[in-house]
């Protein structure tokens, strides 16, 4: 079932109520004069009643206990799905060029086909990744992952480099990051924060005594290296090309809503890693495409996060 906006805000007095996730709320659409007409034809209304099969398919949307949303994008291109649920009542939203489409959530495996064609199905990955990092050392460690990858792609191109990574340019990348970088994605768009230039250096040294970072005297200069599994992970894990989030949120007794977070970055069919978003901190880790379709189903099933 396809709706243009107008149609929604139409439907919108079908299903008023104060829940904060209801996803027939008018908002400031327009309505066109037409609605009527139109949802007729389409099997929603009927002498200007709601039909029950329309009513059954947007129940669940429009007074949700739970809802998740994945968002997919690839250079301009980009995917939205939603699902809603209510007790066992559970419904597939896609947001389709600013329309929006409903159906059944017996149509998931229909979906996990299509998010396979983005993600893939290999069961195998190409470094071992697994931490929890405060958001200060996330953020200094990316900047540093990011310069790490771009020397590992000049080698392609005959170009020696040196290993270390000065102090400069870890600040450089964290207060002007190369757009398209790890970096640049979590300060521009995850709105991380950069750390002062005077706590950066307290940053380096915790990352030195958790040994993610070392520093050591290059021929030319000092500098920075990655260790053990996130120098493997900077020197596969080269150009980010699509990046995934998911969210769900479920609605408390008291109409509050409590949500979880993920953010997926994925550079190839067997590079791609999961960032869970928690208060503070991210937990960081290299998955599979298959283990991705699973994280990815288990949002759309839209499970309970409530503390």
């Amino acid at each position: 079932m396809r709706l243009i906006r107008s149609e929604m805000s139409y439907l919108s007095k079908f299903y008023e109520n104060t829940n904060p996730l209801n996803l027939f709320k008018s908002g400031d659409i327009a309505l066109q004069g037409n609605e009527e007409k139109q949802l007729e034809k389409k099997g929603v209304l009927k002498d200007g009643k709601l039909l029950p099969a329309a009513d059954e398919l947007f129940r669940p949307a429009a007074d949700p206990e739970r809802c998740s949303r994945i968002m997919l994008r690839e250079g301009d291109y980009l995917v939205e799905k939603y699902a809603y649920k209510k007790g066992e009542e559970h419904v597939l939203v896609e947001n389709y060029s600013g329309d929006v489409v409903f159906s059944p959530a017996g149509n998931m495996e229909q979906l996990k086909f299509q998010l396979s064609q983005w993600v893939g199905l290999s069961n195998f990955i190409s470094f071992e990744l697994n931490a929890n990092l405060p958001n200060d050392e996330l953020i200094v460690f990316m900047a540093i992952a990011d310069i790490r990858r771009e020397k590992e792609l000049l080698g392609y191109l005959g170009q020696e480099t040196e290993d270390e990574i000065p102090f400069a340019a870890i600040r450089k990348q964290l207060e002007a990051p190369v757009p398209g970088s790890i970096a640049s994605i979590l300060i521009n768009s995850y709105k991380f924060p950069v750390p002062e230039i005077g706590d950066t250096k307290g940053i380096l040294d915790r990352l030195v005594a958790e040994k993610i970072v070392d520093f050591r005297k290059g021929k030319t200069q000092a500098g920075y290296v990655l260790l053990g599994q996130y120098e493997d992970f900077a020197k596969r894990f080269l150009i980010p090309q699509t990046i995934v989030m998911l969210e769900t949120f479920n609605l408390g007794e008291g109409k509050e809503i409590v949500g979880v977070g993920m953010l997926c970055l994925w550079a190839g069919m067997r590079e791609i890693i999961t960032l869970s978003l928690k208060e503070g901190s991210t937990e960081i880790a290299s998955v599979s495409g298959f283990q991705l379709l699973e994280i990815m189903e288990d949002f759309l099933n839209c499970p309970d996060v409530r503390p």
